[in-house]
């Protein structure tokens, strides 16, 4: 959609790069009609967005769907949150890409490149070769999980940071939670055999009378 924005010489208005014109007091020869123009672009803009995106989407420009950069920034804070766990699937997604038997390189390495502008577009402002590095390093821990951590692992997503020390000691947390349940477990099922045994005893002493 932004590409196509941009063919259009749209984006800056999208972007909120492209301001609307100031109107003098009086106003000055031509002020007038250079906000009429302003104003056309950024009603097509907003019409072409709304149109574009599936009518489920439409929700998110409630109120807001006469302002194209309102509208633009609707769409991102729903699909480009810039979370951890967001990151963490397009990593995925990026290490997951593995060439298909009738596909090129070329279209390999489109897939690639689209992979990584994504993860770039989820960074926040300000994020740093050290951020990266420790996030990876969490990622990589939690992609070595097996299936039944599954639960764990969405725990640990919904977190507003990877930060390596957390996610580490988070799993020294589990680990030692898991090794605890399963030292229990036979005293659990100790504990129902004994009840069983009660049960039972509780049956003869009912039926005893009657045996008398």
């Amino acid at each position: 959609m932004e590409a196509w924005y941009r063919a259009q010489a749209l984006w800056r208005l999208v972007s909120g790069a492209s301001k609307a014109p100031t109107i003098s007091t009086p106003p000055r020869e031509g002020e007038e009609d250079k906000l009429e123009a302003w104003q056309v672009k950024a009603d097509k803009a907003a019409g072409i967005m709304f149109l574009m995106v599936e009518p489920m989407q439409r929700v998110h420009f409630r109120g807001i769907k006469d302002d194209a950069v309102k509208m633009w920034g609707a769409l991102e804070a729903v699909h480009m949150q810039k979370r951890p766990g967001t990151r963490f699937n397009a990593y995925d997604d990026l290490f997951s890409i593995r060439k298909r038997d009738d596909e090129d390189l070329q279209s390999l390495i489109n897939q690639v490149d689209t992979s990584v502008h994504r993860i770039r577009d989820l960074r926040s402002t300000g994020f740093t070769l050290d951020q990266l590095d420790d996030e990876l390093a969490s990622m990589t821990l939690i992609r070595a999980l097996p299936d039944d951590y599954n639960a764990f692992v969405s725990s640990l997503l919904l977190k507003d940071d990877l930060d390596k020390i957390a996610v580490q000691n988070a799993f020294v947390r589990e680990d030692n939670q898991r090794k605890r349940r399963q030292d229990d477990s036979p005293t659990v099922g100790n504990r129902f055999l004994h009840f069983l045994h009660f049960l039972h005893l509780l049956r003869l002493l009912w039926t005893l009378p009657r045996r008398l």
